[in-house]
C-alpha cells in the first residue's frame, strides 16, 4: 500500500497566498492603467493634428474674450500655461505617445507580476512612474504642468508605497 498522508504537500498549499490589499491594488491598477492604455491606442488613431489645432485656437480665443481674464492675474498665468503646454502637447504627440504607452505596459506589467507574488513587478511599476515623469523635461514649466504632475505624483507615490508594503509576500 502506498504512503499517503492526509496532509499531502498538494493539499496543504503551501505556497505563498496573496494578500487580500495586494490583490485590490493590483486590480485597481490592472482597470486604471487598462483604460489609461485603451485611451491612448484610441488616441493615437483618431488623431488629427490639424483638428487639436482648430479646436486650440478656438479655446484660445474664447480664454481670451473672457472677462475674469483681464480681472485676475491669476487666471492670465493659467490661461498662457494651458496655451504652452496644448502647443507643446501639439509638437511633442508622438514622442509624449510613445512614453504613455511605455510607462502604462510596464505598469500593468509590473502589476501582473505582482498579482503572482514576484517581485519584479514591483521594480517595473515603480519603473514605469519615473518613466512617466519624463514629460516633464519636454513642457514647460506652469502652474498648469506643475498642478497635473503634482497630482500624479501624489498617486504613484502613494501606490508605491502601498506595493512597497507587501514586498515582503513577494519571491
Amino acid at each position: 500500500m502506498e504512503n499517503q498522508h492526509f496532509l499531502d504537500e498538494k493539499e496543504l498549499n503551501i505556497g505563498n497566498e496573496r494578500p487580500t490589499f495586494l490583490t485590490v491594488l493590483c486590480i485597481i491598477t490592472f482597470v486604471v492603467s487598462g483604460f489609461f492604455l485603451l485611451y491612448s491606442i484610441f488616441s493615437a488613431i483618431t488623431y488629427d493634428e490639424n483638428v487639436v489645432r482648430q479646436s486650440m485656437e478656438i479655446q484660445i480665443s474664447e480664454i481670451e474674450e473672457s472677462p475674469e481674464l483681464s480681472e485676475n492675474p491669476m487666471a492670465k498665468k493659467i490661461a498662457d500655461g494651458l496655451i504652452v503646454t496644448s502647443e507643446e502637447e501639439i509638437a511633442n504627440h508622438t514622442l509624449l505617445t510613445l512614453i504613455g504607452f511605455i510607462s502604462l505596459i510596464l505598469s500593468l506589467l509590473g502589476a501582473y507580476f505582482m498579482y503572482n507574488l514576484k517581485k519584479i513587478g514591483f521594480h517595473l511599476y515603480t519603473l514605469s512612474k519615473i518613466i512617466a515623469l519624463v514629460p516633464l523635461l519636454i513642457y514647460t514649466v506652469s502652474l498648469v504642468v506643475g498642478i497635473g504632475y503634482f497630482a500624479i505624483g501624489f498617486f504613484s507615490l502613494a501606490f508605491i508605497i502601498m506595493y512597497s508594503r507587501n514586498l515582503k509576500y513577494m519571491s
